[in-house]
């Protein structure tokens, strides 16, 4: 039986969570729920000379990166980053990695080691706050600057789908515009992509701050074979 997941993101994020749906049997189907905006230039500006001055970047993407070094540079500090398609990116524009994480920033922010460091996060406004309080408590100082937002589209309508994958707010906002939640498998990524859904009424069927992209396909999986 052939299991249809919609993944949600913008095209150019999709493999990861792809890959690991058809790892385990289900096949994946892109309709993107969101299109990235740039951040005001005064964040911008505030946001590279933190990151020149801190001892470590964080990353939930890649996406930071065009907002703010769209020449294709990278500070000469560490990174500690969401998924290996992020730490490529960071490689590529001669940066190091010195952790990667696959799963939630939460998750990430929680096996780092900062008690005495200054850390800088160039985010989305829509970040996990959780995962931002967090980091601030485990660091020596902390600048969190939003620097692109992600804005709901509304999906393609006219590909059937068995479940859906959505790794942020916007994604499940985006949804909303065009299609229905009813008779769908879900699973959300985080406690806000959950507490999003719910205020369209439904409940993510797979669904915890601490999951991966891995976990989130595993989770769908069993779900289907049930």
């Amino acid at each position: 039986m052939v299991f249809r997941v919609a993944v949600t993101t913008t095209l150019d994020r999709t493999a990861g969570m792809s890959s690991e749906l058809v790892a385990v049997g289900l096949t994946p189907i892109e309709l993107p729920c969101i299109e990235v905006v740039r951040g005001r230039d005064e964040d911008i500006v505030r946001a590279r000379a933190a990151c020149e001055e801190a001892d470590l970047i964080v990353l939930a993407s890649s996406r930071p990166l065009d907002a703010l070094w769209p020449d294709g540079s990278f500070p000469e500090v560490d990174a500690a980053v969401i998924g290996p398609a992020t730490a490529t990116s960071v490689v590529e524009r001669g940066g190091s990695v010195s952790v990667v994480g696959n799963g939630s920033l939460l998750s990430l922010v929680c096996s780092l080691d900062v008690e005495h460091c200054r850390v800088a996060i160039p985010h989305a406004p829509s970040t996990d706050p959780q995962a931002l309080a967090q980091l601030a408590d485990r660091c020596r100082n902390l600048v969190a600057v939003p620097v692109y937002s992600t804005a709901p589209i509304g999906p393609a309508d006219d590909e059937e789908v068995d479940g859906v994958v959505f790794v942020s707010s916007s994604a499940v906002h985006g949804w909303a515009l065009t299609r229905s939640f009813d008779r769908l498998r879900i699973a959300c990524l985080g406690s806000s992509t959950s507490a999003t859904l719910q205020l369209y009424g439904h409940d993510s069927d797979v669904a915890d701050r601490h999951r991966s992209y891995r976990d989130l396909a595993v989770g769908l999986a069993a779900l289907v074979a049930t």
